[in-house]
């Protein structure tokens, strides 16, 4: 049963309602049966989840040992665990914690918080790294979350989310607008109830059954909020994923028909984006917001893993 989210402000109600969605997962016995299988590592949901989980792997690598926080983490701490398994010190948090302490008492997760993103209850700068994944799109005031991120990170912040990115339309989209165009400056504005003429389009707004918005990531975006607090780097990489209902599952292993399938729309999807003038857009943008200058040698390993590097201007009025 939901609960009663009346007179009550609207972010509130949102973070109250994915609260008790997660409580639902232990309480549910098909739900819990879903959730178990966020613990395998065979899966095919394990694989497509650690692919994303793997673009953290370059500060891994040359952090060792650094200290982690990661929000939105409430699927047992599944994102605390991978960086664990990789020598990192990490906490994990979420608005609930039904799963985060089952994660626990398991030994998947050694340490975690229950904890809102928009009022962490941490000093500034009191871990390395702030690690968001597939969560910061179901924030109601997701600039809220990033900003608090940025304040208790000393080295950076590291989203890994779906992408909000900038289609142009195919030629006879095109085609299509400049015929709209042109209708409108002959006077004919009436025949259209839409009357948008833009060649470059974006994701249509959609909202998930837990009542959030989909707040999808935007480099333009962030690039912005970065260059308003005088950070000096930003890093980004696209990925494309693909879900079925059911992998979770489903093992990774190639005599599987569905793990074929699946490996395949990937594969056809980078193909198509990688042809070029933005015909197709990637699913999944993963961004690191940096707060310090950025070392040659991590500089190297990120454009390595296929991390696109943005040196941003600095304010020359702030010395």
């Amino acid at each position: 049963m939901k609960p009663s989210t009346q007179k009550m402000p609207f972010h509130e109600c949102s973070y109250k309602l994915h609260a008790a969605t997660y409580a639902e997962y232990l309480g549910d016995t098909e739900r819990r049966r879903v959730a178990e299988t966020w613990l395998r590592e065979d899966s095919i949901d394990a694989w497509l989840h650690r692919r994303l989980l793997q673009c953290a792997d370059p500060l891994l690598e040359y952090y060792p040992g650094a200290a982690w926080l990661t929000v939105g983490d409430g699927r047992y701490g599944k994102d605390a665990h991978y960086l664990e398994q990789k020598g990192a010190c990490a906490l994990a948090t979420d608005i609930a914690d039904d799963l985060l302490q089952k994660g626990k008492e398991i030994g998947f997760i050694r340490q975690y918080r229950k904890e809102n993103v928009e009022a962490l209850s941490f000093a500034d700068d009191s871990y390395d790294f702030v690690f968001c994944k597939e969560s910061f799109h179901h924030f109601p005031r997701p600039m809220l979350a990033f900003y608090e991120m940025l304040r208790v990170a000393r080295k950076g912040v590291c989203l890994i989310e779906p992408s909000d990115h900038p289609v142009l339309l195919a030629p006879r989209g095109i085609l299509m607008k400049a015929l709209k165009a042109a209708a409108i400056r002959l006077g004919l504005a009436r025949l259209f109830h839409n009357r948008d003429t833009h060649i470059i389009e974006y994701n249509d707004p959609a909202f998930e059954e837990g009542g959030n918005f989909v707040y999808g990531l935007s480099e333009r975006e962030l690039d912005k909020a970065a260059m308003a607090l005088n950070l000096p780097h930003l890093a980004y990489k696209d990925l494309n994923t693909f879900y079925v209902r059911g992998l979770e599952f489903e093992k990774a292993d190639d005599s599987s028909a569905l793990f074929k399938v699946i490996k395949e729309r990937i594969k056809r999807r980078d193909e198509r984006c990688a042809r070029g003038l933005n015909l197709a857009a990637y699913d999944v943008l993963a961004a690191v917001v940096f707060k310090v200058p950025l070392e040659p040698g991590l500089r190297n390993l990120l454009t390595m893993r296929g991390y696109r590097i943005k040196d941003l201007p600095r304010n020359p009025h702030v010395k």
